[in-house]
C-alpha cells in the first residue's frame, strides 16, 4: 500500500504554505462571506453545505435528440438522501459546554434557547447517527418517479427489464436504494431488480480508499482559516453569562463549528420542527459556511493541492460506468438501468473528471472564495447518463441533479447529446487505480508545499 511520507520534514514548509494561503485570503474574506451571506439571506439552507436537502428545479429543460433516437439505457450514481448527522465527535464539545453551563445556570436567555434546540436535535440522534432520515426516503422516491416520467421507453421495453443496483455498505445508502427502486417497481411492476452491497464494491469503485491519507495536511490549512476568520469569543458571549467559561474553553473554534453543525443538520431532520436560524447571527453562520465549503473541497473534491489523491474515487467509478455500459450495449442485453448508491466523496471527483461545469479544479483558496458545497453536492446528488439509439452512433445525455449538462472538452453531436464513444474515450484515457497506487511516491514528491 502507500508509503508513509515523512511529515516531520515537511512541517515547516507546510506551515509557510498555510501562512501564505491565509494571508492571501484575508483581503477577500469579508467580500467572500458577504456573498455567502447574501445567498443565505435568500435561503438559509444555501449555507448548509453537504447537509443541504435536495431540491428540484421544475423548470429544468428536457431535451430530445433529433433523428429518431430513443432512450434505451440509463447509468446512474446517486448520493444517499438526507440523513442524520454522521458522528457525535464533531459537535460533542459544543453540546457538552452548553450542558455544563445550563446545569450551573450560566447561560443567557439566548443560550438557553439555543441549548434547548441543540438538545432536541442531539437526543433525536440516539442510535441513529448516519441513518437515512424520512426526508431522504422521499427525495429518492421523487427522483425515481421523475426519471421514469422523463425516460419511460427505458423502463417499458419488453426486451430490457433488468435493473441492476449496487450500494455502499452504509445503511443510509442501502435504504436510499430500496426507496428508489421500490418507487420504480410501483410504476413498472414488470421490472426485475437485483441488489448488491459489500465492502468489495466500496473499495473497488463506490468509495475507493485514498492512496495516501492527507487528512491531517488538509486539516492544518482549514484550521488556519477558522482561526483567521471566525470570532468565537464574540459569538459565544451571546450565550454564556460567565465570560470565564468562554475564556477557559479548550477550543472555542471547535465549539462554534459544532454549533454550525447542529444548525445545518436541522434542514435534514425537518420532522423535528427545529429552526436554529433565528438563534444564531447569520453573518457568523455565513463565515462558518465558507470554512465548511473549503474543508469539503480540500478533503473530497479534486483540488490543486490534494486532487492527485481524491481523483481515484472518480476514476474507479467512471471505469465502472464504462464496464457496465459495454455490457448493456450488447445486442442481447436485457439491462435497462444500472443504479449506484454511495457518497459525496465519489460524486465530486466523478463530476470533475467528466468536465461538468460547477466542479472545477480550484486551489483551496479559490474554493474558499468562490465555491458553494450546497450547490454542488446537496443530499441526494445524482448523475444520470441516458443512452439513446438511432441510425447513427449511440448518443448520451448527462444530467447532474436532473439538469442537462455540457461536458467541457467534448464536442456534442447536437445540443447536449454526445457520442458515447467520445465519452468512453475520455474515461479510458484516465489513469487507472493501479497506476495511481504504483506511482504514489511520484505523487507525494510533487506535493504543492514541497
Amino acid at each position: 500500500m502507500a508509503n508513509k511520507v515523512n511529515l516531520h520534514n515537511m512541517t515547516l514548509k507546510l506551515n509557510i504554505r498555510i501562512f501564505i494561503l491565509v494571508a492571501g485570503l484575508l483581503p477577500s474574506a469579508a467580500l467572500s462571506a458577504q456573498t455567502q451571506l447574501q445567498r443565505m439571506e435568500k435561503d438559509p439552507k444555501a449555507g448548509a453545505g453537504i447537509y443541504c436537502p435536495y431540491s428540484y428545479d421544475a423548470s429544468s429543460e428536457v431535451s430530445k435528440p433529433e433523428g429518431g433516437y430513443k432512450p434505451f439505457y440509463i447509468s446512474h450514481f446517486g448520493r444517499h438522501g438526507s440523513r442524520y448527522f454522521s458522528r457525535p465527535k464533531t459537535w460533542q464539545p459544543a453540546i457538552d459546554c452548553f450542558a455544563s453551563a445550563h446545569a450551573e445556570g450560566k447561560l443567557t436567555a439566548e443560550g438557553e434557547a439555543l441549548y434547548s434546540a441543540m438538545k432536541t436535535v442531539y437526543d433525536a440522534h440516539e442510535d441513529m447517527y448516519g441513518e437515512l432520515a424520512p426526508l431522504g426516503a422521499v427525495e429518492h422516491r421523487e427522483i425515481a418517479r421523475r426519471m421514469y416520467d422523463r425516460e419511460k421507453p427505458v423502463f417499458k421495453s419488453k426486451k430490457r427489464n433488468q435493473v441492476r443496483c449496487i450500494s455502499s455498505v452504509y445503511s443510509r445508502c442501502i435504504m436510499s436504494m430500496a426507496n428508489f427502486t421500490e418507487e420504480l417497481s410501483s410504476l413498472e411492476p414488470d421490472l426485475e431488480v437485483s441488489y448488491l452491497a459489500g465492502k468489495r464494491y466500496n473499495n473497488e469503485y463506490l468509495n475507493s480508499p485514498f492512496p495516501y491519507d492527507f487528512n491531517n495536511d488538509a486539516e492544518r490549512i482549514i484550521d488556519s482559516l477558522r482561526r483567521a476568520d471566525l470570532d468565537p469569543h464574540s459569538l459565544l458571549s451571546l450565550y454564556f453569562s460567565d465570560a470565564e467559561i468562554v475564556a477557559s474553553m479548550k477550543d472555542p473554534y471547535e465549539v462554534e463549528m459544532g454549533i454550525f453543525s447542529f444548525w445545518a443538520i436541522c434542514f435534514d431532520l425537518d420532522f423535528l420542527g427545529v429552526d436554529m436560524t433565528p438563534l444564531i447571527p447569520l453573518e457568523e453562520l455565513a463565515k462558518c459556511s465558507k470554512i465548511d465549503n473549503a474543508a469539503k473541497y480540500a478533503k473530497v473534491a479534486v483540488s490543486e493541492e490534494f486532487g492527485k489523491y481524491t481523483r481515484i474515487k472518480g476514476v474507479n467509478l467512471l471505469k465502472d460506468f464504462v464496464a457496465k455500459a459495454d455490457d448493456a450495449l450488447r445486442q442481447d442485453s436485457d439491462v435497462a438501468a444500472d443504479l449506484r448508491f454511495a457518497h459525496d466523496s465519489a460524486f465530486l471527483p466523478l463530476c470533475s473528471l467528466l468536465g461538468i461545469p460547477g466542479y472545477p479544479t480550484y486551489s483551496i483558496a479559490e474554493a474558499y472564495a468562490n465555491w458553494n458545497v450546497a450547490d454542488a453536492v446537496p443530499m441526494c446528488s445524482n448523475l444520470q447518463m441516458v443512452f439513446y439509439k438511432g441510425k447513427g452512433d449511440v448518443l448520451v445525455k448527462v444530467l447532474v441533479n436532473e439538469k442537462e449538462m455540457p461536458l467541457n472538452g467534448l464536442t456534442p453531436v447536437q445540443g447536449v447529446f454526445y457520442r458515447w464513444n467520445d465519452i468512453r474515450d475520455l474515461i479510458e484515457g484516465l489513469e487507472s487505480a493501479d497506476y495511481i497506487n504504483d506511482n504514489i511516491d511520484k505523487l507525494q514528491n510533487n506535493q504543492l508545499y514541497e
